[in-house]
C-alpha cells in the first residue's frame, strides 16, 4: 500500500515538474523566437523540441495518473495558469520589485535566485503577451473539464 502511494505520489510529482519545465522552456524560446520573427523550431531547436517533450511525457503520465479526461483537463489548464501569472507578474512589477518582494517573503528564494534570474532576463520582458494567452489557454481547459465532468455525469 505504501509503495503504491509513493510510486503515485512520485509520479505526480514528477509529471508536475516536467509539465512545469516544459512550458518555463517554451515561454523562453516562444518569447525570443516571436521577437526576432522566426521560427521557434528553427531558432532554438533542442530547446524547442525537449520543452515540447517535457509536455506531451507530462501530459500522458497526468493523464494515466488523474484516470478521467476531466481531471486531467483541469490539472494541465491550473498548470497553464501559473507561468501565465508569473509572466504577467514579473512584466507588470518590473523584475527588481519582484525580487524585492520574494527575497522578504520566500524563506530559500537566495538559493534559486541565479536560476530565476537567468529566466527573467532571457524570456520574461518578451513574454507578456505570451504569459497572457497561457491564463487564456489554462481557462479554456478548466473549463473544458468542467463541461466534460458535467457530461460524464449525465452519461
Amino acid at each position: 500500500m505504501l509503495e503504491k502511494l509513493f510510486s503515485h505520489g512520485t509520479l505526480h510529482t514528477g509529471a508536475h515538474l516536467g509539465f512545469f519545465s516544459g512550458i518555463g522552456m517554451m515561454l523562453g524560446v516562444l518569447g525570443t523566437a516571436w521577437n526576432l520573427h522566426v521560427k521557434p523550431w528553427l531558432h532554438s531547436p533542442y530547446g524547442f523540441y525537449i520543452g515540447v517533450a517535457l509536455i506531451l511525457l507530462s501530459i500522458l503520465v497526468m493523464g494515466f495518473l488523474a484516470g478521467s479526461m476531466s481531471k486531467l483537463f483541469r490539472s494541465v489548464g491550473w498548470m497553464l495558469v501559473i507561468p501565465g501569472i508569473l509572466a504577467l507578474v514579473f512584466s507588470a512589477f518590473g523584475e527588481l520589485n519582484a525580487f524585492n518582494w520574494a527575497e522578504q517573503h520566500i524563506t530559500g528564494f537566495a538559493t534559486v535566485e541565479p536560476v530565476v534570474t537567468f529566466l527573467v532576463e532571457h524570456s520574461v520582458p518578451k513574454t507578456a503577451v505570451l504569459g497572457g494567452f497561457y491564463i487564456l489557454l489554462g481557462m479554456v481547459f478548466v473549463w473544458a473539464g468542467g463541461k466534460l465532468n458535467k457530461l460524464a455525469d449525465h452519461i
